[in-house]
This record gives C-alpha cells, structure tokens and sequence, in this order.
C-alpha cells in the first residue's frame, strides 16, 4: 500500500466506494472469503454487483460490513475510511465537532463513528504482558483538586508503561491497593521491575515478585539511579493535552474508550501513518451498536 502521509494521499488511494470495498475485503479475508454467518472458508461467492456475497453453506447473503463496525451504516466506505485516517494519524486526535465538519455530517454521528472507532481499537492485539522495567502511576481527569491530594468529582486513570515499549491505561474506579495490585499482576509480567512513587498501594509489590524502585516527588526527588516516572508522565502529558484540547469534557462513562484510543496511538507511534490504519483495519471486527453505547 502506498503511504499515507496527507489527505491527496488518501483520496488518491480510496478515489471510490469499490476501492473501499476492495480494500477492506482484502485486509478482513486476504484471498479466503469467510462466511460471517457460519464461519465457512473460501466457499462464498461474490454477485455482479460486486458488492454482496452469498454464502454456499449456509445460503445467507451478506457483505464485507457484516461483522465489522461499519454494519448497519448508511455512510460511505469513504467516509468511514477518512474518519479512520483522521482519528489514528492525527496525534491528539479529533472531536465529533471537527469530524462532522470534515465529512458533512451531524455532531451526533460524528461522535458515535469516533466511539465505533475506539471500539476497534480496543480490540486490538497488545494483550501481551508488559516486561522489563515497567513505570506505573495513576493520573485524575476531570473535575476539582482539593487541598492534602484530595480530589473532587475526579476519574481515575492507572498506567503502566514499559520503558521503550508499549503502554496500557486502565479507567479505574480507585487509587487503593486492592484495585491497582491486580491490575498490576495482571499486566506486567513476575519479575518484572517496577518503578513508582512511594503512593501507598505499592508497597507490597516486593511481596508480589516484583523489584521495586521508587521516588519521593512529594520531596521533589523525581530520579534515583534507575527509578523515575518520566516515561509514565510523558504519556499522562499527552493524554491530558489531548483531553484539555480536543475533546474538552469526557464523562466518566467513556473514559475508558479515550484511554484505549491514547494508549494505541502511543502503542503504534513508530508506525508511519499508513502502517498505523492497515494496523487499526485488521482488527475491524466487532460491531458497536447505538444502544451498546449508551447502555
């Protein structure tokens, strides 16, 4: 594929609907056509108007769509595409707002493509346990610090972060001990050095098979030989720019979605823009419908 690197790029490339088309059915099935009703192989065929298949097992019709986040959509394959290029090349991201202007559609479908988008990002393959020397440290989105670290009306945001890897981010419901040591074993993998804070949570992390190094930034200490939290603090950076200045205002309940999008941009931030969306339209199955959102 050639790369992506502005927008003449993209509508050079996906010039028209049956490009999309043809695209997507390459990345979803490469030269085997699987039935997404029956799970078949290689035993469907496509009708003249290239477009719908018909599935010679189960006799069921059905398109490249069906099974992915673009079913039961009556935008265009291009639109989908552009929303998809904008979304993973563009660093901090875009809002519903910019993207309805973009596309020449309503805020409301603007928004709810972007959480389609997210969805499909949250399913892709990083599930690997972290190793190494790993960084961790929770971070407070949204509403009014208060005097002695207490916060009002805040979300929680735990990170863990492998030191010239990959990151995960987890919307947590608190900073204590019982919620963050199971995230923590199970993300990074035994053995693996840890480096924090001295937050309380961690501290029986030694117990847990993990070496732990720490820094005292209440002291303003923020490197101690090999431990520090710059790594883990440049993402939580990032993150808040992205949350401050593009999408403002995230509710608690699709903070999880923003945290999965920010965690796979800074997952893939080696690939090239065009390597990135290949990436993301390989893992483009599952379906996100309006109610599963809201619900």
């Amino acid at each position: 594929m050639q790369e992506l690197t502005n927008l003449i790029d993209f509508y050079s490339k996906f010039s028209d609907e049956q490009t999309c088309r043809d695209y997507l059915e390459k990345m979803r099935w490469g030269d085997n056509i699987i039935c997404p009703h029956c799970g078949v192989i290689d035993n469907s065929y496509k009708f003249k108007d290239g477009r719908l298949f018909k599935c010679g097992a189960c006799r069921k019709q059905f398109t490249v769509r069906v099974g992915t986040i673009f079913e039961d959509s009556k935008l265009p394959l291009q639109k989908w595409f552009l929303a998809v290029y904008l979304a993973t090349s563009l660093k901090k991201g875009i809002s519903s707002i910019q993207l309805s202007k973009y596309l020449g559609i309503t805020q409301k479908t603007a928004w709810f493509m972007l959480h389609r988008i997210r969805h499909a990002v949250n399913s892709t393959g990083f599930d690997k346990p972290l190793d190494g020397e790993v960084e961790i440290d929770e971070t407070y989105i949204g509403g009014t610090r208060k005097l002695a670290q207490k916060y009002d009306n805040k979300s929680i945001v735990f990170g863990m972060v492998e030191r010239g890897g990959r990151a995960k981010m987890k919307h947590v419901k608190s900073s204590g001990a019982r919620v963050l040591l199971p995230e923590i074993r199970s993300t990074v993998k035994p053995a693996s050095t840890i480096y924090s804070d001295e937050w309380g949570a961690y501290k029986t992390l030694p117990k847990l098979g993990y070496p732990h190094g720490t820094v005292k930034h209440h002291q303003l200490e923020f490197k101690r030989g090999n431990a520090h939290t710059n790594t883990v603090e440049g993402l939580w950076s990032h993150f808040k720019r992205g949350i401050d200045g593009i999408y403002i205002h995230i509710s608690s309940k699709h903070l999880q979605k923003y945290c999965s999008e920010y965690e796979y941009r800074y997952n893939t931030r080696d690939m090239t823009d065009g390597e990135r969306f290949n990436d993301w339209f390989a893992n483009v199955h599952g379906r996100l419908s309006y109610k599963e959102l809201l619900g």
